[in-house]
């Protein structure tokens, strides 16, 4: 039977792979890929994955699933069936991965297998894949299977290794932001109080009439202020001052304004002349 379906754009292998490792993960299933039917001499074919259904309750099912995405491979597949029961006497159930269109005739494929179809977000079941009675999983393909395994949880391990590193080298980066940042909001506290100096260096050289930078000698001007400090020590003692220069004044005022009375002998002289 003949079945017309539109391409929706180009899928990868890549990117079946990478959709049956979210739609069949852990801890309900197990993936494993490029699975032998053996190992080392003895390797012979092979599938492209294998996938073991992990809990009892759904069936301890092993799937065998070849992934095509193209039509002439899929073509070669369906042309030579057999050379798939290597590793499909060993499954449950067989499937064809493909990408939409790529099996245009469901007749081409073998009564007992199935067809999903992945567009690069969702699966799509065309035929379901028929539970077969497996033959017993001899040494070799246990050894097959476990290679797989092992390589997967390499694979888990250097990925989780890679990730802690990538996160730690984020949470250095991060550390050097907020230092960057610390010492930005130091350097502008410092830049602000230089501000609030200069302000009142150039108060201070308003008041005094001229530059401070023009004077060699800032020693005078510290003993001077120093002097002044010396006086007092609080605001108190400023008024005490101020009170005792201001008797002096009144002091200095009463004696000027004694020597200005006219005396006598003024008077006998002036009228003299």
């Amino acid at each position: 039977m003949a079945v017309t379906r539109k391409k929706t754009g180009k899928v990868t292998a890549a990117d079946i792979r990478h959709g049956m490792s979210k739609r069949w993960a852990a801890p309900e299933y197990a993936v494993m890929w490029e699975v032998g039917e053996a190992t080392g001499l003895m390797r012979g074919r092979s599938a492209d994955a294998v996938i073991m259904s992990l809990w009892p309750s759904r069936g301890l099912e092993l799937h065998g699933v070849e992934i095509k995405v193209s039509r002439s491979d899929w073509k070669r597949e369906a042309a030579d069936p057999a050379k798939a029961e290597a590793i499909a006497k060993f499954c449950d159930r067989w499937w064809v991965h493909t990408a939409p269109g790529v099996v245009d005739d469901l007749s081409d494929l073998p009564p007992a297998w199935g067809l999903r179809e992945f567009d690069g977000s969702k699966w799509k079941t065309l035929r379901e894949a028929e539970l077969t009675e497996a033959a017993p999983v001899t040494r070799g393909f246990l050894a097959a299977l476990l290679r797989r395994a092992d390589g997967a949880m390499r694979d888990m391990i250097r990925d989780a290794t890679a990730e802690g590193r990538a996160e730690v080298e984020r949470e250095r980066e991060a550390l050097r932001e907020r230092h960057h940042e610390a010492v930005a909001e130091a350097v502008e506290r410092k830049l602000g109080h230089l501000s609030g100096v200069q302000k009142s260096v150039a108060e201070f050289e308003a008041a005094f009439g001229t530059r401070i930078d023009s004077f060699l000698d800032f020693s005078k001007i510290g003993r001077a202020a120093r002097a002044l400090a010396d006086v007092g020590s609080g605001w108190g003692d400023f008024r005490d001052l101020s009170n005792r220069l201001r008797r002096v004044a009144d002091e200095i005022d009463a004696i000027t304004a004694l020597s200005a009375v006219p005396t006598a002998s003024d008077n006998e002289q002036e009228r003299t002349a």
